[in-house]
């Protein structure tokens, strides 16, 4: 019984040491931040890197959460953005990216890495909207900068359908150790259904997205090839049009699964 009790601890040993590995990887600490931040540690490998900018590219993604209907010219929305991405902090892709206050300050402490950030859009003509997206880590070394237009391809007043193409580019600002960069071409249509009256409308959509991600490192502590990773994701999501309130929710398959939600105002000068 002792020699059996022997041979499966032998043979546990391996997972044991993976999974201990995986609960408590060595977090880099610098305590100039009071937040986890970015900063490329000498073991950082160039497939981290390629993890690093193949899943970052997707964490930081425009996400407007807005339907294929144009806005129309002389409105405009002001939102609260939040986008949450599935990814791993223990994996060296993140580990050896970021730094933290101390030895127990996760980078998220979950499963998701969270964005939240302020969103503004505007009606240009009766086809053309364009909006920004800004976020800024308090107590980070880094934020986010974004814009998108997107352009009305159909919209049959008479069945309530609509379909767009968009372009748009988010961009990080702040780390002096990288440029994390990512443009995208979103083709989406939606259909709206009118709820009650004319105040309560739901808008479901689904369309595809092309996107390209650029990782450039500007340290001394490692040398590393840039990364331009392109490829493809998909969405769904439904917009709530209640009155001038927004309430937005979207789901994006792709390497790494995002689900971003919004609360904006809709309103017309």
């Amino acid at each position: 019984m002792k020699k059996a009790k022997l041979v499966l601890t032998i043979f546990a040993m391996p997972f044991i040491a993976n999974f201990t590995f995986a609960e408590h990887a060595h977090l880099h600490i610098n305590p100039r931040w009071k937040e986890c931040s970015f900063q490329i540690d000498p073991s950082l490998t160039q497939q981290e890197w390629h993890q690093f900018a193949r899943e970052g590219g997707m964490a930081i993604y425009f996400r407007s959460l807005m339907d294929a209907k144009p806005m129309g010219p002389g409105r405009y929305e002001f939102s609260l953005l939040q986008w949450n991405t599935k990814i791993d902090e223990n994996k060296g892709a993140w580990n050896n990216t970021f730094v933290h206050p101390d030895s127990i300050h996760w980078l998220i402490g979950g499963d998701e890495l969270p964005f939240p950030g302020l969103s503004f859009r505007a009606g240009i003509t009766r086809k053309l909207d364009a909006g920004i997206y800004w976020t800024v880590r308090p107590g980070a070394n880094y934020g986010f900068i974004g814009g998108q237009i997107q352009y009305n391809l159909v919209n049959d007043t008479a069945k309530h359908w609509s379909a767009a193409a968009r372009i748009n580019m988010n961009t990080i600002y702040g780390p002096h150790d990288l440029n994390l960069a990512v443009v995208g071409l979103d083709v989406l249509a939606s259909k709206d259904f009118k709820i009650h009256s004319d105040w309560l409308f739901i808008a479901p959509y689904a369309g595809l997205s092309s996107y390209l991600t650029h990782a450039h490192e500007k340290t001394e502590v490692v040398t590393l090839k840039d990364e331009n990773i392109s490829g493809i994701q998909c969405m769904a999501g439904a917009v709530a049009k209640i009155s001038i309130a927004r309430i937005g929710v979207e789901y994006n398959f792709a390497n790494i699964n995002t689900f971003s939600y919004k609360l904006g105002v809709n309103f017309k000068f």
